[in-house]
């Protein structure tokens, strides 16, 4: 019997399917191969605003997707190696399907099909994509067949290589991407930090971002991270001018929420207090200066904890602890 939908107009039709979430979509090119195909050829949008590809050491897809009236939903697949190919398993807000076996296929292959077929649908930016090693390399394969660059506000990449991080990001859209996550253990050889990722800093990806977080990478001059409204990081060092360069930019960003810095090298508190002033306020390992901000109802608060983590916060002033002393900008 004809589906329905597929004896509407095709504008009809289409506007239908626009509305529909990555699930539905799923369960549409079920129903015939009329619709399938019309599903393929037309591309409607999956409304799919988190995508994940891998987790740890195990090959998924999670995909949260939001519709019209603002209900959840949300798919997860797993997929395992099996005898003589892979096993399938997926859930759902409305519960789990029975786990699927299939013959002669890879998990990492069977996970990556099923992928090309959401960016056949894929038109409306992301809120986030996560990407775990995982699924790194075999991504990078078919993303160098695509003629277009995925685009999502927020990504985060977990234990990627440093080629791998400069390899994948090309693949993303410089303009969309604002907010970026880089998680990566210490070298497992060394036990030490990754160092400066020097090549990071020099592409668009850096420069366009607003928010970005590193996790092992250091940067290696306060200049790198004074275009940004929230970062979070580690520097070997910083001199005392760095610092009044921090608060003095930091003072005039709109929009800038905090940063953090770890640093290996203690400060020297008195030099701080000569460059700043006495402390706004104090408690044991903690030396905060709240500085006004004119024409505002906040301050920039900076606080140094045991001489060697750096936070720069724009608070409102609402905030400041009884006592405090605020200092004229």
């Amino acid at each position: 019997m004809t589906s329905p939908l597929l004896l509407l107009p095709g504008v009809t039709m289409d506007h239908i399917l626009y509305f529909c979430d990555y699930l539905e979509i799923a369960r549409l090119r079920n129903v015939c191969h009329s619709l399938r195909n019309h599903i393929d050829l037309f591309k409607p949008d999956a409304h799919v605003k988190e995508v994940r590809l891998g987790n740890w050491e195990n090959a998924e897809i999670c995909f949260e997707s939001e519709n019209e009236s603002k209900n959840n939903s949300r798919i997860w697949i797993g997929y395992k190696e099996a005898h003589d190919g892979c096993t399938v398993a997926c859930k759902t807000h409305m519960g789990s399907t029975p786990l699927k076996t299939i013959s002669g296929l890879d998990p990492m292959d069977a996970l990556m099909q099923d992928f090309k077929i959401y960016l056949r649908h894929l038109k409306t930016p992301l809120i986030k994509f996560k990407l775990d090693e995982i699924c790194c390399d075999p991504l990078l394969q078919i993303m160098r067949s695509q003629t277009f660059k995925l685009k999502t506000n927020k990504l985060q990449l977990c234990e990627l290589s440093t080629a791998q991080i400069l390899a994948i990001l090309r693949f993303f859209d410089a303009n969309c991407l604002k907010n970026l996550k880089i998680f990566t253990d210490v070298n497992d050889v060394t036990g030490e930090p990754l160092g400066v990722f020097h090549e990071l800093f020099e592409t668009e990806y850096w420069r366009n971002a607003e928010k970005i977080r590193l996790s092992n990478f250091y940067i290696s001059d306060v200049r790198q991270i004074s275009h940004l409204k929230k970062f979070e990081g580690c520097m070997s060092t910083a001199t005392i001018d760095d610092l009044v360069f921090l608060k003095n930019t930091f003072i005039r960003l709109t929009g800038f929420e905090w940063i953090h810095i770890n640093f290996d090298v203690d400060f020297d508190v008195p030099s701080i207090n000569e460059a700043f002033g006495a402390p706004s306020f104090d408690i044991e390992f903690t030396n905060s200066w709240f500085f006004r901000i004119h024409n505002d109802t906040s301050v920039l608060w900076v606080e140094l904890t045991d001489n060697e983590v750096l936070v720069i916060e724009r608070v409102d002033r609402s905030d400041i602890p009884p006592g405090a002393v605020v200092i004229n900008y």
